[in-house]
């Protein structure tokens, strides 16, 4: 009985360990907080940065000062995906208009 315990209890921390996936760092989350500015920047350069984009952007570099480097990245990276969904719809909406 003792070993079927220690070799399920070796099991759960063994895919314990495989769920948390990579650490980040700091050199990661910084990467990904300048690449999500940049997409803004070329968001905001053609007027159609999306409003929480920048709180996004804030919300990382706070994480990224707490050290929650994973966290980080995560916001960064979902801001810079919004960034260059804008640019998409910036580029699909230019030549809309009424057709008669």
């Amino acid at each position: 009985m003792k070993k079927i315990a220690i070799l399920a209890m070796t099991a759960a921390l063994s895919l314990a360990a495989c769920a948390t996936g990579p650490s980040m760092t700091q050199q990661d989350a910084n990467s990904a907080i300048s690449a999500a500015k940049s997409e803004l920047n070329k968001a905001a350069s053609i007027n159609y940065a999306w409003r929480e984009t920048g709180n996004m952007i804030k919300a990382a570099e706070k994480a990224a000062k707490e050290g929650e480097y994973g966290k980080a990245v995560s916001l960064a990276n979902e801001a810079r995906k919004q960034s260059e969904l804008a640019q998409v719809q910036q580029s699909e909406e230019e030549g809309a208009g009424p057709r008669f």
